[in-house]
């Protein structure tokens, strides 16, 4: 039987259930609820005979009970078949919704997969490729060392990407060491390696409860994806406050349409740069896992502006007067 069969057997059967109980429940109190002969003995006229007078009472609720019982039967024949009609329905809909939300993690699970495996195949490929044209012939040691630089570097990018799918796994597997940690001094341990790029700080306490790691780590990659998608002479805005931190950075202009995309899985903008594509991706793990809300948006003259939310103590809130970017 299909699972949409189950599911209107299931309410079915409620239905019927429900309908017997409801039923025994009133013939009880109707089968108690017999008829009482008073006879009144005086000078007035004749009576009917008592016994007769209480056998024909018991008949007719004998028959009342009967009458009761078929006609409660009828009906609850029909509320059955009428409750199976809408179960029928009602579990397509449960179903199909069900099969939509599954069938969309599966797509979901499957690009994952795809996208992982090529962003780890890519510098085995590279390294094959280098070693191929290298070792072709006789190498001078020239061709042997940019051979050897091609080789560190896909061995980095492996290594970040690994670095990333593990920090990524791990922010959605729960908090498991937490402590209070300032997101003012994360940004500024962040900042430290920015360069030729004009920073506007207004970085206030922001003491939040969470695990030291993933904080550090959201912060490094909001700063990462400022940098690395921002223009030349261009702007890093940060503020900080009571559990929120907020960044805004120069850029090129992004389709308002496709932001959300940029804090999936494996997905970079428009513009070619070196990263994993994992940098947003993490952002959005993190924040979750502490229980926070991440709000975003593309700036009308370019670049993001990007806002974390969270609670103090690591409780799901909305901090007082934290701003936010709609998203």
């Amino acid at each position: 039987m299909t699972a949409r069969g189950r599911l209107a057997l299931l309410y079915t059967g409620l239905v019927l259930a429900a309908g017997l109980v409801l039923i025994a429940l009133t013939f009880l109190l109707v089968r108690r609820d017999r008829p009482r002969v008073v006879v009144a003995f005086g000078t007035g006229r004749p009576v009917v005979d008592p016994d007769a007078l209480s056998a024909s009472l018991d008949d007719m609720h004998a028959q009342t009970i009967a009458d009761f019982l078929t006609q409660s039967a009828i009906a609850l024949g029909i509320v059955v078949v009428v409750a199976a009609a809408l179960g029928w329905l009602v579990a397509g809909r449960v179903i199909q919704s069900s099969i939509a939300e599954r069938d969309r993690l599966l797509d979901s699970q499957r690009m994952f997969v795809a996208n992982a495996a090529h962003e780890l195949r890519t510098p085995l490929t590279t390294m094959r490729a280098a070693i191929d044209v290298t070792l072709d012939g006789q190498p001078t040691k020239p061709e042997l060392l940019a051979m050897a630089g091609d080789i560190s570097d896909a061995v980095d990018h492996s290594q970040r990407t690994l670095d990333g799918l593990l920090i990524l796994a791990r922010s959605q597997t729960g908090l498991i060491q937490q402590r209070e940690v300032d997101l003012a001094d994360l940004v500024t341990s962040a900042l430290e390696g920015v360069r030729d790029l004009e920073l506007r700080t207004d970085l206030r306490p922001a003491v939040i409860r969470g695990e030291p790691v993933l904080l550090e780590r959201m912060v490094n990659n909001l700063v990462d994806n400022a940098v690395r998608y921002n223009v030349a002479g261009g702007h890093i805005a940060v503020r900080t406050g009571p559990a929120f931190l907020r960044i805004t950075n120069s850029g090129q202009v992004v389709d308002p349409v496709e932001v959300d995309n940029l804090f999936e899985p494996f997905v970079r903008g428009s513009r070619r740069v070196r990263g994993t594509g994992l940098g947003l991706s993490i952002v959005r793990a993190v924040v979750t896992a502490h229980g926070g809300t991440l709000s975003y948006a593309a700036c009308p003259s370019g670049g993001l502006d990007i806002t974390v939310q969270l609670a103090p103590g690591g409780n799901t809130g909305k901090p007082a007067g934290a701003p936010s970017a709609s998203s």
